[in-house]
C-alpha cells in the first residue's frame, strides 16, 4: 500500500455528504476548467503588457513555463513506461474500505480513469507552470499556485490519486521549473532571445 494511503479514505469520505461541495469539486477536478484558466493567464502574460520591456519579461516567463510543463510531462511519461501505479479504486488494497471509498468518490465527482496514477500528471503540470511563473512574477505566480493547489486537492477528493501521487507530482513539477529557470535556460542564450525576435517578426509576440 502506498505511504499515507489511509488519507484517501479520510478525504473521499466527505463525498456524497454535501452535494453542493461535490458539484464544486466536479468542476475543479475537470481536465479542462483549471488548465484552461492557467492557459489564459499565460496568454495574458504573453500579450497583456503594453510596455515593451515588461512584455518581454512576461514572454520569457511564458516560454519558461511552457518548457517546464513539457519537460516535466516527459519525465512523468518515462516513469509511467517503467512503472505502472494503479488508481486507488482499481488496485486490490489490504484495506478494502479505501478502494471502495475511492471508487464511490470517482463515480460521483469524476470518472474512473485507468492511466497510471503515480506521479500525478495534473499536479506535475500545474506546479511546473506555477513555479515557472512565480519565479518571474510573484503576484501572478501566487494565483497560479492557488489554482494548482485547488486542482490537486480536487483530484485527491475525487479518489483518483493517492496523496503520494500528488505530492511527488507537485515536487517534480516545481523542481523541474526551478532547474530549468535558474540553471539550464539562462545558459541557452541567445536562443530564447532569437526565438522572441522570430515570433515578433511573425507578429505572434
Amino acid at each position: 500500500m502506498p505511504p499515507l494511503a489511509g488519507w484517501t479514505l479520510w478525504i473521499t469520505g466527505f463525498v456524497d455528504k454535501v452535494p453542493f461541495i461535490d458539484n464544486i469539486m466536479s468542476l475543479l477536478v475537470s481536465d479542462f476548467f483549471i488548465p484552461v484558466i492557467i492557459c489564459l493567464i499565460l496568454l495574458f502574460l504573453w500579450a497583456g503588457a503594453s510596455d515593451l520591456t515588461k512584455r518581454e519579461i512576461n514572454q520569457r516567463i511564458v516560454i519558461n513555463a511552457a518548457i517546464a510543463i513539457g519537460i516535466s510531462t516527459l519525465v512523468v511519461r518515462v516513469i509511467n513506461i517503467h512503472h505502472f501505479w494503479p488508481r486507488p479504486f482499481s488496485v486490490e488494497l489490504p484495506n478494502a474500505d479505501i478502494q471502495e471509498a475511492a471508487y464511490h468518490a470517482a463515480d460521483i465527482v469524476f470518472y474512473h480513469t485507468h492511466d497510471p496514477s503515480f506521479p500525478s500528471n495534473a499536479a506535475t503540470v500545474a506546479f511546473a507552470a506555477a513555479t515557472a511563473v512565480w519565479l518571474g512574477n510573484r503576484k501572478v505566480g501566487a494565483i497560479v499556485f492557488f489554482l494548482a493547489t485547488l486542482w490537486t486537492f480536487a483530484r485527491f477528493y475525487a479518489g483518483i490519486h493517492f496523496f503520494i501521487d500528488l505530492a511527488i507530482g507537485a515536487i517534480l513539477g516545481a523542481l523541474t521549473a526551478i532547474m530549468l529557470c535558474k540553471i539550464f535556460i539562462p545558459r541557452t542564450e541567445p536562443i530564447p532571445t532569437i526565438f522572441l525576435h522570430v515570433v515578433r517578426a511573425l507578429y505572434i509576440a
